[in-house]
Formats: C-alpha cells, structure tokens, sequence
C-alpha cells in the first residue's frame, strides 16, 4: 500500500501511532509510514522511489519545523520495500534515559555510544537494518546497509529488530535485561513490551498509553496540529 505524502497524513499517523510521545510520556517511538521506498531486491533506488524520499523527507522537516522548539523531533532510520520506518523522538528526554548505566553498558556492549545521540541513532538505524527479514537500507546517510537480496516483500510486511530496540523506546531497564537474558521467552505479561518485573505498574503504563492515544485522536480530529498537541499536552 501506498500511502499520501502530505502533511496531514504524516500527522494522523504519527497521532495514530505514538501519542504518548508526542504526550511526552514516552521519550521515543516507531511507526512505518506505508510506501514503496526501497527495492525488493536491494538493488539502488531508482528515480521514483528517490522521489518518494525525497517527498517524505520534505514533509518531515515542515514538521520537525514546529515540533524541535517543543523538544520533539521526526527522523526516518530505514527505507523499506513496504515503508519507512520513522523515529519520533525527544531527544533530551532520549538522552536522559540512556545516559542511565543500566543502559550505557548494555548498548555499549553493542557499539552504541550513548554520549552522542545522532552517532547513536545512526548505529541504531544500521543495526536494524541488518535484522531486518527484507531489503532494507539505512537512512542516515548515502551508505546502503546490509541487504538480504533472497527476501520478498508484501503488504504485511514485518521487520525484526535488534533486541537492543527497547531501550530507545524508553521501556523499563530492568524489563529489557530480563528480556535479552530469556532471549525474549517467559515474561509475565506482554503489552507494549515484554514485562518480566513491575507487572501491575506496566499494566498502569499501558493504560496510560491507550489512555493518551485515544484522547489525542479525539482532539486531533477536531482540528489540531501536532505541534498544538503537543503544546496542550505540556
């Protein structure tokens, strides 16, 4: 599928997908905006499909134009064959949560350095580009990542993740350390992360997202921006 790039679209998807950031909730989330944006076969992107990026890209910085001075910024990580995938983000809040040592050793142990953000973001774009299942290529930079030229893509498109993923998205510490330990296996409840600890206090949490992206839609429909939102959500 294909979706619209416009203004309006980017917005209700980014509304649809991760209030709880725009909120401020949450200090980072990913969404795929639906699209042609990279070939199946991995080959070099040809002039539509730059043309596609291009258009995205436009639309995102107009976005990131009003949302930076709130502390939230728009960045696509990869191209997919089936859509880009789009990291919304709040990067002083991000850059709190990961100069925590629980996660600065973890990531560390993956080559992240957490001290420099977009260095970070960049190693984090390549690395799920090397999980991914499908032709994938990184949108940090004119660098083409690792390409799995056997995989097919389609409309139910699904891309794995490093297993590192959950510490930008801001998810308990001690929640993704059980995580890589049981290699995702025997966790307690399953929302938007595996939970092996606080199950009660993660229930809380999920509510709150539902909660927040529910009343967010509703206003957002009534003719808000994404910037307006994110004004009232302070």
């Amino acid at each position: 599928m294909t979706r619209t790039i416009d203004i309006p679209t980017l917005q209700a998807a980014v509304v649809r997908n991760r209030s709880p950031t725009l909120a401020g909730i949450k200090p980072a989330s990913l969404f795929t905006y639906p699209g042609i944006y990279a070939h199946q076969d991995g080959s070099s992107a040809t002039a539509p499909i730059a043309d596609q990026r291009a258009r995205l890209l436009n639309v995102i910085a107009q976005c990131n134009h009003k949302l930076d001075p709130l502390g939230i910024h728009l960045s696509v990580l990869v191209w997919h064959p089936c859509g880009a995938l789009v990291y919304a983000y709040r990067p002083h809040s991000l850059a709190t949560y990961l100069a925590d040592p629980r996660a600065k050793t973890a990531l560390a142990k993956e080559g992240y350095d957490t001290d420099n953000l977009p260095i970070c973001l960049a190693h984090l774009a390549s690395r799920i580009a090397l999980a991914s299942t499908n032709a994938a290529e990184c949108a940090c930079d004119q660098a083409r990542c690792a390409l799995d030229h056997q995989a097919r893509c389609n409309n139910s498109c699904t891309c794995e993740f490093p297993h590192e993923i959950g510490y930008f998205l801001g998810y308990p510490y001690d929640d993704l350390h059980q995580f890589i330990v049981h290699h995702g296996e025997n966790y307690k409840v399953f929302g938007a992360w595996k939970v092996y600890t606080n199950v009660e206090q993660a229930l809380t949490t999920f509510e709150s997202y539902r909660a927040c992206t529910q009343y967010l839609t509703h206003v957002y429909q009534q003719g808000y921006s994404l910037a307006q939102l994110a004004q009232a959500a302070r």
